[in-house]
């Protein structure tokens, strides 16, 4: 995770077209083909490889040839499939284990007919299955080939253009800062594979939980010991039966989680440093493009204002009275927050826990322990009286907003991975324990659907009234800044300086994020050197000058340079200067925070690139490194003859002084 280099793979792929046209032959083969296509994620394979094709017309059309044909084989072979197996499919794996595959789209096929073949090719859990079905059930030749050879045209570039788009989409965003395209990656691509995974496991484990949950009562009943305890709530014909069985497995799995994570938590200490907020992978992410959505989310998810969801829930509960869900509610939400808070005192007192902003030292992270006590344990009172598939899409819901709230506490330096998980692992096991009685007494309830909506909305109105109230002093206080120090020059020259941030990030390339130089120098008279030597400051992007960004006409000159991120700040300086035809030479400088010297002269932390103009989707103007071209401190040489060089060796960083520093 050190290194994340999007590009690098882009540049892969634009170096082995045979391998990438080959993978997307195969992909769409085994995504379209009987039995395996249905264990496969292929549609997020596709994606992926779209996004490392781009928007290059050279490599993009021939990797679509090889999508359609891998798809038209992949239903053709699996029609002959059908055809030569028709009898024997409802006997062999895994439709001898599963058969609802087959039977779905049996049952899909005889209420469309033919038209089946044309829709199940875009329905994920019917793709595979339909040509198997189609060749079983004897639909001939003639007919299953012209509609499959449309459905196989109009699907290719319908899988493949998400992927397209959000390849370039990663390339604009790189003009903004590698780590603004780590945070796409993360939150398209891991949201959609926690999406895939909750849904996949949330469905094998419908379709199997009344046998094996089942056997499970049975045993716990049986056993000598256990079965005195737990056999009365899983006799039979008692209700919730099954959801009870599963509470009381999450809530083992969760305890041992939990131990796990607190064993775990002494090994975990090194990372609360007082570094570690500005030299941790979180502080690397850090943007401030993407610091107001995670402020947002942190402020509408915060103690406050679940504090106020707990009343807001009680107060329904008791309008309704639901005198049973009421006691289990209360129960749920405020014992687990002060289980929380007692857990995290004595952690502290064990770990000697540093005193950082916000939580980073918290094992487990209350504010995410209580977040998934609030809509976790509302989910459950929901979703008791909902439909199988009503319950299923809020359950994920859930899922995906406890998981966006986690990785901002994350990215904004809140909670360490093992405060996260001990959270998590806290919340669900208590969660569970309250659920199993929650679920053996609790009432029906007649509207659920009424009770959810004023459950969101309830929430929605205090995050209006809560978030803009707070959202400067919430900004402010997670600012990150440079600790402000001040040293003596020889200090400074004999060593010190190693302990100056060597790199703008811990994301991408080294040599891309290593800064190129230290430079002892007040503002004024580094602005005034970097003018006299032909170097200007760019364009902002404004709304005067946005026109210049989607402008590939614009003058070189007159396009917008992006700022760049380090520990959430843009550049203190930016400069840029004509490095002959259409190159670019583009010089960045950060504060550290040092000063020297009586004075207090600032040192500058310097990073140099060449760059020439790019154009992304056609029409959105952008800058990529010049190829074949390294940073060269040349340009800086040249400012001012009176400045003093230190060279470095192999650390490779120059040390730039100003003689008159005091």
């Amino acid at each position: 995770m050190n290194e994340i280099d999007f590009a690098a793979l882009v540049d892969w792929a634009s170096a082995h077209p045979g391998l990438v046209i080959a993978a997307g032959f195969l992909l769409a083969l085994v995504e379209a083909l009987a039995v395996i296509g249905i264990i496969m994620p292929g549609i997020f394979l596709l994606f992926v490889l779209g996004a490392l094709v781009g928007w290059d017309p050279v490599l993009l059309a021939p990797v679509a040839a090889a999508v359609l044909a891998g798809a038209i084989a992949g239903d053709g072979l699996s029609y002959w499939l059908g055809r030569r197996y028709r009898d024997r499919l409802h006997r062999v794996w895994p439709f001898a284990s599963s058969p609802h595959w087959l039977e779905y789209g049996e049952s899909f096929f005889r209420a469309h007919g033919g038209k089946s073949v044309f829709l199940g090719r875009f329905v994920g859990p019917l793709r595979p299955v339909i040509p198997l079905v189609a060749g079983s059930l004897g639909m001939p030749p003639r007919e299953f080939m012209p509609r499959m050879l449309v459905a196989c045209t109009l699907w290719t570039p319908l899988m493949l253009a998400p992927g397209v788009l959000f390849g370039q989409s990663l390339a604009l965003a790189a003009d903004f800062g590698a780590r603004l395209t780590v945070l796409l990656l993360l939150l398209v691509i891991g949201g959609w594979l926690l999406i895939w995974v909750s849904r996949a496991g949330y469905e094998a484990a419908a379709r199997r939980a009344p046998w094996w949950l089942k056997n499970v009562a049975l045993w716990l009943r049986r056993h000598r010991l256990l079965g005195r305890w737990f056999g009365a709530l899983f006799e039979p014909g008692r209700r919730e039966v099954l959801t009870v069985t599963i509470l009381g497995l999450l809530l083992v799995v969760s305890l041992a989680a939990l131990f796990a994570a607190l064993l775990l938590a002494p090994l975990s200490s090194s990372a609360w440093s007082a570094g570690f907020e500005l030299s941790g992978l979180a502080a690397s992410l850090r943007s401030h493009f993407a610091d107001p959505l995670f402020f947002v989310i942190l402020l509408a998810t915060s103690q406050t204002l679940l504090a106020l969801l707990i009343a807001v829930m009680a107060a329904i509960l008791l309008f309704q009275r639901r005198w049973n869900g009421l006691l289990h509610w209360l129960l749920a939400t405020l014992g687990g927050w002060f289980l929380a808070l007692l857990l995290n005192s004595l952690m502290g007192m064990l770990l000697d826990r540093p005193p950082l902003k916000g939580s980073v030292g918290e094992v487990p992270n209350v504010h995410f322990t209580l977040a998934v006590l609030v809509f976790g344990f509302a989910s459950l009172i929901v979703a008791k009286d909902l439909r199988p598939r009503q319950r299923k899409w809020l359950y994920l819901s859930t899922v995906c907003l406890l998981a966006l709230i986690g990785f901002a506490d994350f990215y904004l330096a809140r909670a360490t991975v093992n405060g996260l998980l001990s959270a998590l692992a806290l919340a669900l096991g208590w969660m569970a324990f309250t659920g199993i009685a929650y679920r053996i007494r609790a009432t029906p309830n007649a509207r659920p659907g009424r009770l959810l909506a004023v459950w969101i909305f309830g929430w929605l109105g205090l995050a209006a009234l809560i978030v803009p109230a707070g959202y400067r002093q919430f900004a402010d206080a997670h600012e990150l800044t440079q600790p402000s120090r001040t040293m003596a020059v020889d200090e400074w020259l004999q060593g010190a300086w190693r302990e100056l941030p060597s790199k703008r990030s811990r994301i991408g390339p080294a040599e891309a994020q290593r800064f190129d130089a230290q430079l002892a120098v007040s503002r004024d008279r580094l602005a005034a050197a970097l003018r006299a030597n032909g170097w200007r400051v760019p364009s902002e992007l404004r709304l005067d000058t946005a026109a210049s960004l989607f402008n590939p006409d614009a003058p070189i000159a007159e396009r917008v340079v992006l700022p760049r991120d380090f520990a959430g700040k843009t550049e203190s300086l930016l400069f840029r200067r004509p490095n002959g035809g259409r190159a670019v030479t583009i010089l960045r400088a950060w504060d550290s925070g040092l000063r020297l010297g009586r004075t207090e002269v600032p040192v500058w932390l310097v990073q140099i690139e060449q760059v020439e103009p790019t154009v992304r989707f056609g029409f959105v103007n952008g800058w990529t490194p010049s190829a074949g071209t390294t940073a060269s401190l040349a340009p800086l040489k040249d400012l001012d003859p009176e400045w003093r060089w230190m060279s470095n060796g192999s650390d490779d960083v120059a040390l730039v002084l100003d003689p008159t520093i005091d």
